[in-house]
């Protein structure tokens, strides 16, 4: 038995028209689909997201090599600098009897005995 006309079953014809014509996505069902995968995205934690937003390693390093130069500027200020202390101490805000290590916050004890 032999057949005359088109196979209604091959499939490179059916391929062929699906081709020809693809289906398209709407732009509001594309709006849709993007908004639910974004909803379902895990957020990232605090610091990671902090670390991202200064810059990654190289601007945390930055950060730190300045946060340790004030900080040794403030404890030991240059020679050339004008001590606020010494400003202080002229005005006569400070007592004669008053530590000046109070005022640094630092309190230690040099003299022993």
């Amino acid at each position: 038995m032999k057949m005359t006309g088109p196979d209604p079953f091959d499939l490179e014809d059916l391929l062929a028209a699906a081709r020809a014509a693809p289906p398209r996505l709407s732009d509001a069902a594309a709006a849709r689909v993007l908004d639910s995968a974004l909803a379902h995205q895990p957020r990232a934690a605090l610091w990671p997201r902090l670390l991202r937003a200064i810059g990654g390693p190289v601007g945390l390093g930055g950060l730190v090599a300045a946060t340790v130069a004030g900080a040794w500027i403030g404890i030991a200020p240059p020679a050339d600098r004008l001590d606020p202390l010494a400003l202080l101490d002229r005005a006569g805000v400070l007592a004669q009897d008053q530590e000046l290590t109070g005022l640094y916050s630092l309190s230690w004890d040099l003299e022993e005995g």
